[in-house]
């Protein structure tokens, strides 16, 4: 399974728009710059994070976007989920329609695949991995 560049760019440019909580709104060309994202296609991911909370916007010279909600207290599960839908493996997860589903011996393994995954992408905070981008920066400082 692999997630698509919309949530890959749209973790990132999300993390951009963290590093800024309680700070200045950081302007969209920022986030393409620091990210290297195409300017059309964070248009449209900034549009589904604002839609789904994250993130608002401030207009004016002064203005740019920011974070709703303090970054330890977003998840990545929750913004993949945003981005992505829900990222169930199999069709069949979210169903309970299929007739094979008492008897599947298939079904189980996805089923725990995908809980591994939910615990994983739960277990991190946007600002769990901006302090973990802090201090691989502070141990490649060199003289």
């Amino acid at each position: 399974m692999r997630l698509s560049t919309k949530s890959r760019y749209g973790t990132r440019a999300i993390l951009e728009i963290a590093k800024s909580y309680g700070k200045k709104p950081i302007k969209r060309k920022e986030i393409v710059y620091g990210q290297k994202i195409p300017d059309s296609y964070l248009e449209n991911i900034l549009i589904t994070l604002k839609a789904a909370g994250f993130i608002s916007t401030i207009r004016g010279a002064h203005g740019g976007y920011q974070l709703t909600r303090d970054p330890n207290l977003i998840t990545i599960l929750e913004v993949a989920n945003a981005l992505e839908g829900h990222m169930t493996p199999v069709p069949c997860l979210d169903t309970e329609t299929c007739e094979l589903i008492k008897r599947c011996a298939t079904r189980p393994i996805w089923s725990e695949m995908y809980q591994a995954m939910e615990n994983v992408l739960r277990s991190y905070t946007l600002q769990d991995i901006i302090d973990k981008e802090q201090t691989a920066d502070a141990i490649d400082y060199y003289i």
